[in-house]
């Protein structure tokens, strides 16, 4: 990275190696485990369905078991044998998971992580509402390991790829706003900046002023050594920005919004008087209906 002054765009990119990342590599062969787990207990489904189905003449349900392994979707063996003698690689690799990143020093992690993982799952069915949560988490917390970015303090524009974006996009001489994976941000609501220092990284905690915060990141994670850099950029924006808060969304926007929030907690309420009882359903309402319907509320009220 070529240093810059204050008034200059400011670079920076990190790219742990990713064949030797340590944390990307435990969550990836966790998630495997888990994986591998649930694939077994689907196969010794399916086979004591066939076995029942045989000894009590069910012909019906070796039929649907039959249908399942042969031709049944995606998964199924007469599919995996047709891609795989007529299907490119890239086809192929759309059904079978890239197994390059295995590494034999972390099989134990994903034989034994996978069903300690689940064994919770089975004393409390209910934890599965939070497992996505998790998994969400460990992919934002991986791929923040990896970014690429530029911040103009003079506009106040930041542009940054993270991820498998940001392995694309380290060769490039500069970040092409029009591409998908290139996320571009006007920080010029900027209103006061908090740093901490994790690690080998810096993590800026972005507070904007009123009507701003809406569609720009809260969280920007840069390396360590460009820190210094970065937080004076943000420092600059802070105190030569001159934005005002605008009229915000449309009228009519407003009212949609806070009219289909106020369904979505109605439809939660009644999730939660007539199906009290069953504590799963009611969690599982509460989680999508009711968030969801308490955000569009929240964008009808500071929009």
């Amino acid at each position: 990275m070529v240093p810059t002054g204050n008034d200059s765009t400011v670079t920076w990119a990190a790219l742990p190696d990713r064949e030797s990342d340590r944390l990307r590599l435990l969550l990836f062969h966790l998630g495997a485990g888990v994986a591998a787990v649930v694939g077994l207990l689907l196969v010794a489904v399916l086979v004591a369905l066939a076995v029942q189905g045989g000894l009590g003449g069910d012909t019906g349900t070796v039929l649907l078991v039959v249908v399942l392994l042969l031709v049944g979707g995606p998964m199924s063996l007469w599919y995996l044998r047709l891609a795989s003698t007529y299907g490119t690689d890239h086809e192929l690799g759309a059904v079978l998971p890239n197994a390059g990143w295995l590494r034999r020093r972390y099989l134990p992690v994903a034989a034994v992580g996978g069903p300690l993982l689940l064994l919770p799952l089975a004393l409390r069915p209910g934890l599965l509402l939070a497992y996505p949560l998790a998994f969400v988490a460990a992919r934002w917390v991986v791929d923040l390991r990896y970014t690429v970015g530029s911040l103009d303090p003079k506009t106040g524009r930041l542009r940054r790829a993270v991820g498998a974006a940001a392995v694309e996009h380290a060769e490039a001489e500069r970040l092409d706003p029009d591409e998908r994976l290139v996320r571009t941000h006007d920080l010029s609501p900027l209103r006061r900046v908090h740093r901490l220092h994790v690690g080998e990284y810096a993590v800026f905690v972005l507070r904007y002023r009123r009507r701003g915060w809406w569609g720009r990141p809260v969280l920007l994670v840069v390396p360590a050594d460009a820190a210094e850099r970065v937080g004076a950029a943000l420092e600059r924006i802070v105190r030569t920005s001159d934005w005002g808060a605008g009229d915000g969304l449309d009228r009519s926007v407003r009212i949609a919004l806070g009219t289909l929030g106020a369904i979505f907690l109605c439809a939660t309420g009644i999730f939660a008087v007539f199906a009290a009882e069953r504590l799963a359903v009611v969690a599982y309402a509460v989680a999508t209906l009711g968030l969801f319907g308490a955000g569009m509320l929240v964008a009808a009220i500071r929009g």
